[in-house]
Order: C-alpha cells, then sequence, then structure tokens
C-alpha cells in the first residue's frame, strides 16, 4: 500500500456517503496478472483483501457501530508502469452508504436540541482506525481523511485541527465564552487529516432550519395525521363526523341567510 484516502461526505440528515482510495504498487509481471485477473472476475471485498494482502484494504467504517448499504469495489485500471523497474500503480476504490445514526448508533450523531436546531457529531468509534488505550486516533503513514460537510453548517468545532486550516488566518475562528470552545467559522467546508495522531478525536457542528421549514414540516405533519386517521379502522367514523359536521354548517349558513 503506498496510500490510502477516505473521504465522509456528510449529509444533511445524517446519513454518509464514503468512499475510500487504496493506491497499491504492483511489483513484477506475476503480480500484475494477478491484479488483472481479481479485477476482471471479482468484487467482493474479501477476495481482494485476501489476494493482495493488504489488512487497510476493508472500510474504515465499523459495522459494529454503523450500517454499510450499497457497498461496491471499484478496481481502477492498472497506471504508471515502469517497464525498468517492472512495476506499476493501481487504485482500488471502496464506495458505501451510511444511513442516518438511530438510537445513537451510527457515525454521525444528528442531537435535535432545540427546535430548529441540529447538533452533529462524529462518532469516533465508528472509524476503524487504531486507538490508543487513552483513546486516540492513529492514522497509519500515507493516510488520510476528508470529512465533508454541508454550507449551512454553523458553529464548527474540532479537537484536533485539520491539516487544511493549518494556514487559515486567526479571523477565521471565534472563541465562545459560553461554551469555552474555539469554533471554525470560515468558508471551507471539507476538513482534511493527515497520517497522525489525532487526540481523542472530535468533529461537531450545528445546523439550524430556517422558520418557513419549520412551519412546513408542521403543516407535513399534520397531513400525515390525518391520512393515518382516516386510513386507519376509525376511519369511516371520522369521515361520518367530518361530512356531519360539513352539513350542519351548510344548513346553518343557509337558515342564517
Amino acid at each position: 500500500m503506498r496510500s490510502l484516502s477516505v473521504f465522509i461526505n456528510i449529509n444533511r440528515d445524517g446519513g454518509v456517503n464514503a468512499e475510500e482510495r487504496l493506491v497499491m504498487l504492483i511489483n513484477g509481471t506475476s503480480s500484475r496478472s494477478l491484479y488483472e485477473a481479481t479485477r476482471s472476475a471479482y468484487s467482493d471485498l474479501a477476495t481482494w483483501k485476501e489476494r493482495t494482502g493488504l489488512s487497510e484494504m476493508r472500510h474504515h467504517v465499523s459495522r459494529a457501530t454503523a450500517d454499510i448499504v450499497s457497498l461496491r469495489i471499484l478496481p481502477q485500471a492498472i497506471e504508471r508502469c515502469n517497464s525498468f523497474m517492472g512495476t506499476c500503480f493501481a487504485t482500488v476504490v471502496i464506495d458505501y452508504s451510511v444511513p442516518a445514526s438511530q438510537n445513537g448508533s451510527g457515525l454521525v450523531r444528528v442531537e435535535r436540541y432545540k427546535p430548529r436546531t441540529a447538533r452533529y457529531s462524529i462518532n469516533q468509534n465508528a472509524l476503524s482506525f487504531e486507538q490508543t488505550k487513552s483513546g486516540d486516533l492513529v492514522l497509519p503513514k500515507g493516510t488520510n481523511i476528508s470529512i465533508a460537510i454541508p454550507q449551512a453548517a454553523e458553529k464548527i468545532y474540532f479537537s484536533t485541527l485539520p491539516t487544511n486550516l493549518l494556514d487559515e488566518p486567526e479571523s477565521s475562528f471565534r472563541y465562545d465564552q459560553d461554551t469555552n470552545l474555539r469554533f471554525y467559522v470560515g468558508s471551507k467546508r471539507i476538513f482534511t487529516w493527515q497520517g497522525d495522531t489525532l487526540p481523542k478525536f472530535e468533529f461537531t457542528y450545528e445546523i439550524e432550519a430556517p422558520l418557513e421549514s419549520e412551519v412546513l414540516d408542521f403543516f407535513r405533519e399534520m397531513q400525515a395525521r390525518m391520512v393515518q386517521l382516516f386510513a386507519g379502522p376509525e376511519g369511516p367514523a371520522a369521515a361520518f363526523i367530518v361530512a356531519a359536521a360539513a352539513i350542519s354548517l351548510y344548513y346553518l349558513h343557509k337558515i342564517g341567510k
């Protein structure tokens, strides 16, 4: 293995689309033939891990903590061959989704602690990288992890500053006295950490929905309740009551005239 890039895109509901790109060095004709044969005939992760002998040939979100769905193995064509050295490079892409968390499980926890505000936090234990006894996340050499969040995110907090923010000006950060935390307030929404130890990795942010969305959600909920009422066992009785009320109002209005 020469490098591993893990890209995690977090959706508004807390679900995730993930793509992992593992680049390997292929040395010799027999290894190249094995890669080509595996690429043409196999698309399961177990076979690829067995044939390459690479422990990192896996998805780095743990099934023990999160659901993995729509898993695809996409081996790319061999490239950058050196005929003199007899070497080539190849990339295997692992593509999958992680549904929004249920009952605190999953990769991203979503806490709706205000009527229109939700707090999103990464569940470190759902990332299947090595951890120290003190709970620090360890990225192997040549590994980087990138996390993309919605543009509407606010109060963005990292326990370890991302590598791509090391040159950000101080104006991109704001200290909050109430929480005693330093939030990122800049424009970037993709954050990358490279092979290193991430002490007690935390990554959180908030999204506040506009007021009109709360009103729309209210009417959608009322509509769903009405449909559920009329479709349920009490539907005929409810329909009769509504019809009787409508007829009564009609005749009252007529008598009033």
